[in-house]
């Protein structure tokens, strides 16, 4: 049996019970496809979840240290070999593996970082550089990207994203300076960003699960290898970030590569293209959740062994 009373362990329990959440948010999503008519709000959830998520994040000039920029670079490569690998077979699928490898990285991964005691400015770092830089390349590059597949104006999407996702970042950090007495009680919100979440993400799977009862053309052999098709992507992810981290930040490269902030593509694929290329990175959401509970798990049983 492993220590229950170590913080690590009650880690995994939290992101054992998270997956479990997800998965429930998801199916309840798939079964009740009317909740459709409330997909409006998506975005509004999106930018309440980031500016939550992101209150407490920590970076200085140090952070952006060492090979911490390996990580921007493979996730526009990974995103961009997917893609053109992909064009010549089916674009919808070349857009799944776009969307899906250039999500950048999750605003929770330094968590599991601190809790696996890794580099955690290292990580941050990664969080910043892959949001802002993803979030103002994305409206100018899908366009060219989707072709046909969508109709994207460039302006509404870059307008879109900014309020979306750079307002909600640029206040966060503003509420750092702000006396401690507001400060404190917006701190105390941050737990219900995974809730927002949850909202955010059953929306999500009812706004894809009516698409796909209503539009009887798409089939089911392709949604089975978007999922497939996700799940290499998060293995990818996970294994070349441990490679470009070397011998100092193996552990901070992989998790900042391959645990993604995949509320943002979700919302872009749903605004802009359409709730079958979402279900790329929505996919995503359960495998990365499910290594991380896995990592955590590892680490306390490699500790226990350590310590007898």
């Amino acid at each position: 049996m492993l220590p229950m009373s170590t913080p690590v362990f009650r880690e995994y329990l939290r992101y054992y019970s998270r997956t479990a959440g997800l998965v429930v948010a998801m199916c309840a999503g798939a079964c009740i496809p009317s909740a459709e008519s409330c997909a409006g709000l998506i975005p509004l959830l999106v930018a309440a979840m980031l500016f939550l998520s992101s209150l407490d994040l920590r970076v200085g000039p140090a952070s952006f240290r060492g090979n911490v920029w390996r990580v921007l670079g493979a996730n526009l490569v990974i995103a961009f070999a997917g893609f053109f690998l992909l064009l010549p077979a089916d674009r919808t699928l070349a857009l799944v593996a776009f969307l899906t490898g250039v999500t950048p990285t999750a605003i929770s991964a330094p968590v599991i970082i601190g809790f696996l005691e890794g580099d955690v400015e290292y990580v941050v770092a990664s969080v910043l550089i892959t949001n802002l830089f993803v979030a103002f390349m994305l409206p100018f590059v899908l366009p060219l990207l989707a072709g046909t597949a969508s109709e994207i104006s460039t302006d509404s999407a870059f307008r879109s994203v900014l309020l979306v996702v750079c307002v909600p970042l640029l206040l966060s950090r503003g509420v750092s300076y702000l006396p401690t007495r507001v400060r404190l009680p917006l701190w105390r919100l941050k737990p219900l960003s995974f809730y927002v979440w949850l909202v955010a993400l059953f929306l999500v799977t009812a706004k894809s699960s009516h698409f796909l009862r209503s539009d009887t053309s798409v089939p089911a052999g392709t949604l089975l290898a978007i999922a497939a098709l996700s799940l290499v992507i998060c293995a990818v992810n996970f294994g070349a970030g441990a490679l470009l981290g070397g011998k100092h930040h193996r552990r901070e490269a992989s998790q900042a590569l391959g645990q993604k902030n995949n509320s943002l593509t979700i919302w872009i694929a749903l605004a802009f293209i359409n709730p079958v290329v979402a279900l790329g990175p929505t996919c995503y959401v359960l495998y990365h959740n499910a290594y991380n509970s896995l990592q955590l798990l590892a680490f306390e049983r490699r500790r226990k062994r350590t310590n007898l």
